[in-house]
């Protein structure tokens, strides 16, 4: 009964958002023998970050096949175009210098287009891309971005967390398979995973008409709502999915149960290795959530899910203890705090499960 009253004071508080607020209900799915929990409805939202678990899933495919392994170095996967002007501290090279696992692991040393450092600014940064939401950003316009910007330290010396990087992995991508990047991902991961109604049309629209009819939650960046903006092309790699809620619980599925990387590449993946702030901690390409790092101490003890996450408060995570998939969509990045302790609040329902 206290299980089952948990339950209803979740579903509760998720309504009162919906209603307290100018902006959608969140989106919510939980998934697990011990608790199923709907909430929001089922229509496909930008998943944000989310997608780089997939893209980072892509890659390693590419190394268990051979075709290159992740301390190969840029210069001998991506031409010149790409790699020529990445800035890089002095006495680096990225050509040679950076490898797959850099960009894997935020390591690079290479800055952030989106979320530029201090004091400096680009065309596609969160604070910039809404004034022109109809420019279509293409990998190359991306990554010459980053070409205005400082570095930010060595290869391997910090962690940087960035969207730069997973361009130069979703080119890596197309070089090493002579298939857009888009085609790959369908091929490789929406086929074999059973994401039905998956898609990635902010990387595949070319003009504003082309998003005008498009399905998908809406979701804002600052106070703009850009759902059918062509500007958010410049996720492309980074996170340009547009998915259900129960599609990412089949890719979940699929890539813990073995069908799309082995058990070891997925283990390299997801052990974490840099905290991003406390709670939140990256592999590579994959991010862990300790809930015992987070300020309210009856938090501690519960389990860790691995997974991803995107900057519209999406959360896509796994709990293999529970085998327990949580799927959420707060459609801002206003929302993340509220978007964390909704999370919060499963996982200790999760933990509490008999």
């Amino acid at each position: 009964m206290a299980r089952q009253d948990a339950v209803g004071r979740l579903q509760a508080s998720l309504e009162r958002m919906g209603r307290r607020s100018s902006r959608p209900a969140p989106q919510v799915l939980v998934i697990s023998p011990a608790l199923e929990l709907e909430h929001g409805g089922a229509r496909p939202f930008h998943a944000a970050s989310v997608g780089k678990v997939m893209t980072a899933t892509l890659v390693a495919m590419l190394v268990e096949e051979g075709r290159f392994d992740v301390g190969t170095p840029l210069g001998k996967l991506l031409p010149a175009a790409d790699v020529d002007g990445l800035p890089a501290a002095p006495g680096v090279d990225a050509a040679t210098d950076v490898t797959v696992e850099h960009l894997l692991t935020h390591t690079s040393g290479l800055p952030d287009y989106f979320e530029p450092p201090r004091g400096t600014s680009t065309g596609c940064s969160v604070r910039t891309v809404a004034a022109d939401p109809d420019r279509y950003w293409s990998p190359a316009d991306l990554l010459d971005e980053a070409r205005r910007l400082p570095a930010v330290g060595r290869p391997g010396d910090r962690f940087r967390y960035g969207d730069t990087v997973f361009v130069l992995l979703g080119r890596i991508v197309e070089e090493a398979t002579g298939q857009s990047f888009s085609s790959r991902l369908r091929e490789r991961v929406f086929a074999p995973a059973g994401m039905e109604r998956a898609a990635t049309p902010y990387s595949d629209a070319r003009t504003p008409a082309d998003l005008a009819g498009l399905d998908v939650a809406p979701f804002w960046l600052g106070g703009h709502e850009l759902s059918r903006a062509l500007s958010m092309s410049l996720d492309w790699a980074g996170g340009g999915i547009v998915a259900p809620p129960a599609d990412l619980v089949a890719f979940q599925r699929a890539l813990h149960g073995g069908r799309l990387v082995s058990a070891e590449t997925l283990a390299w993946m997801s052990a974490p290795r840099h905290r991003r702030r406390r709670g939140i901690h990256y592999g590579a390409g994959m991010v862990t959530v300790r809930f015992g790092e987070f300020t309210p101490p009856f938090l501690r003890g519960l389990p860790e899910p691995v997974g991803g996450l995107g900057h519209f408060a999406t959360h896509m995570f796994f709990y293999p203890q529970h085998d327990a998939h949580v799927v959420l969509n707060f459609h801002s990045y206003s929302r993340m705090n509220q978007s964390f302790m909704t999370h919060a609040r499963i996982a200790q329902l999760l933990a509490a499960a008999p």
